[in-house]
């Protein structure tokens, strides 16, 4: 088993004035559980980067102060050492993954090490199966759905037998089947390997129960660190910073007069109509027989488990997409026959990874970029930067480049920026990565209050129950991406059967 110790630690990205880490000191005994949160910003990400060697070896910046794995300080040691002993799983998997094949990727990691070759088939098998994709071996890397990318990741990891396990948001793109599986699997690769487990996330429900330590962190600081049984005595530090607590509600009222759905909806900006897809060089429907028909002042949630067809359906609608068959028709015009620039300013979207939009060397260049392709007035152009920039809380980043903030950060810079072009059809694809309550909060009560004021529509992919019931009037619910339900949220949560059919519930 394996101790952490963290003595003094500061570091500072490149292009940022203040430290992300800001004296942080904690020692980690071998065997903890550790549930590390804390909101959007706080230094999550990068004091796990330090633990695990890519800060310094793999990121520049300034550090300072000393990180010991084991007894080895990682600063020194080489990372082809430290990797043997740590496994980290990224908070987007795509950033860890290289090969073609599920199989060829839990293998990469083996070979390297130096596993033989009957020994690298066992462990594989056995990885698949505890993460849940028996099977898998000869499925196509580019072909699954976010949620089952990390599900191979975490196997890849899993297979290396690390003695220490970091874990950034790894349940943020998965649904709650599929959450609660990959929970036990830690819990049993603790409490029955002794594997040292450091996990950040901001859903502190689904993990509190599981971790024997809450380590609370704000402004690259810890500011709180106790054991489970006492760390939420006191909930005012949690309740300070937006963070959620295992007896919080985080479904706030709906505030009735901001958000409930018209009785009378306007006019039908996008209609569905027997549509398939099937993507290049796949086997397999990714969509079938979908048909729906969605008004202005509409905000509707898609829901289903990993694999069920959300992204793709909401690149249908979005455009980026041609169905292989049927029609889908945006604003009133089919989308075989459009162009993704006739688009602009009446279609945004919002992908998981924000990485994929952020391209400016600055936020607040980030967010002009749309407007100014839109060919808008110098004023108004200014006027929907300041806005989108108070909006979603960024006015202390706006000088900063995108790609040096948090997940979080980059996420609610990439909605800005989307929203700054105040399209007809708002398109988000699960939202909630990265986020902290407060932001998630603040950021759907102004997305879903100016959609209702503007006769626009607001669509969103998620697992996130919660945020279903508080803001959505309408549920879009996927199975093996096929329509299991078009309705009401209220009626699938009453639904235990129907839950259970759709990986809603574990």
């Amino acid at each position: 088993m394996v101790p952490i110790q963290i003595d003094n630690l500061f570091f500072t990205y490149p292009s940022r004035k203040t430290p992300t880490l800001n004296g942080i000191n904690v020692d980690i005994s071998a065997g903890d559980f550790v549930l590390l949160t804390g909101p959007t910003g706080c230094g999550k990400t990068t004091l796990l980067r330090t633990i695990n060697g890519l800060i310094p070896h793999a990121s520049a910046g300034t550090q300072s102060g000393s990180v010991t794995v084991g007894n080895q300080n990682v600063t020194t040691q080489p990372m082809s050492k430290t990797c043997q002993q740590v496994g980290f799983l990224f908070q987007n998997p795509e950033y860890q993954l290289f090969c073609t094949t599920v199989a060829d990727e839990i293998a990469f990691g083996l070979e390297n090490i130096g596993v033989p070759a009957d020994a690298i088939s066992d462990r594989l098998t056995l990885a698949l199966d505890q993460v849940g994709l028996k099977g898998f071996e000869n499925r196509l890397i580019t072909e699954l759905s976010s949620g089952e990318k990390q599900r191979v990741a975490l196997a890849s990891i899993i297979s290396m037998r690390p003695k220490v396990l970091l874990l950034d948001e790894p349940t943020s793109h998965l649904d709650p089947k599929a959450t609660h599986s990959i929970l036990e699997i830690v819990k049993n690769l603790n409490t029955e390997m002794g594997v040292t487990v450091v996990f950040t996330t901001h859903r502190v429900k689904q993990v509190e129960e599981f971790c024997n330590r809450i380590v609370l962190m704000d402004k690259g600081q810890i500011c709180l660190d106790l054991p489970r049984f006492s760390a939420f005595q006191d909930t005012k530090p949690f309740l300070r910073l937006g963070v959620e607590t295992p007896n919080s509600d985080s479904v706030k009222e709906k505030q009735i007069t901001n958000f409930a759905p018209s009785t009378e909806l306007g006019n039908q900006l996008l209609s569905l109509t027997n549509i398939r897809y099937r993507y290049p060089e796949s086997k397999m429907d990714a969509a079938k027989r979908l048909n729906c028909h969605i008004s202005e002042g509409e905000i509707i949630a898609i829901m289903g488990a990993n694999g069920s067809g959300k992204t793709t359906l909401l690149n249908l609608m979005g455009g980026l997409l041609r169905p292989t068959e049927g029609e889908v028709s945006i604003v009133g015009r089919d989308s075989k026959k459009l162009k993704l620039k006739h688009l602009a300013g009446t279609v945004g979207i919002v992908f998981q990874n924000p990485d994929l939009l952020l391209q400016a060397a600055t936020v607040k260049d980030e967010i002009a970029f749309g407007p100014k392709n839109l060919k808008l007035t110098i004023e108004d152009i200014q006027n929907r930067i300041e806005d989108a920039i108070d909006v979603f809380m960024l006015t202390e980043l706006a000088d900063d480049v995108p790609h040096s903030l948090s997940r979080g950060q980059r996420q609610r810079t990439a909605v800005a920026a989307a929203a700054s072009l105040k399209p007809k059809i708002f398109l988000l694809d699960e939202p909630t990565t990265g986020q902290d309550l407060q932001n998630l909060h603040r950021i759907m009560d102004e997305l879903c209050q100016t959609i209702r004021e503007g006769k626009r529509t607001l669509i969103f992919a998620t697992h996130h129950r919660e945020l279903t019931e508080q803001y959505a009037d309408r549920i879009l619910l996927l199975k093996d991406g096929e329509m299991l339900f078009d309705g009401k949220p209220a009626t699938v949560f009453s639904d235990s059967a129907l839950l259970r059919d759709a990986s809603l519930s574990s």
